[in-house]
């Protein structure tokens, strides 16, 4: 678990929720985005993914990760 994961985790401000495999899910903007233990950034890491929902954010990111 990265320490930028552990910030969005633990950010009040950010209203994330759990997902599956230990994934953090939440809106931003007009997408929802799942991200994973291992993120980093968007620059920096493969291990997160959008969606119009969050049906569609989790099965875009276990495509992404090859689940």
């Amino acid at each position: 678990m990265t320490v930028e994961f552990e910030m969005m985790k633990n950010d009040p401000d950010l209203d994330a929720t759990p997902g599956p495999g230990g994934t953090l899910i939440f809106l931003d903007g007009e997408q929802y985005c799942v991200v994973g233990p291992g993120f980093v950034s968007t620059e920096e890491s493969d291990c997160y993914a959008f969606g119009a929902s969050k049906e569609e954010a989790i099965a875009n990111f276990g495509l992404k990760m090859g689940r």
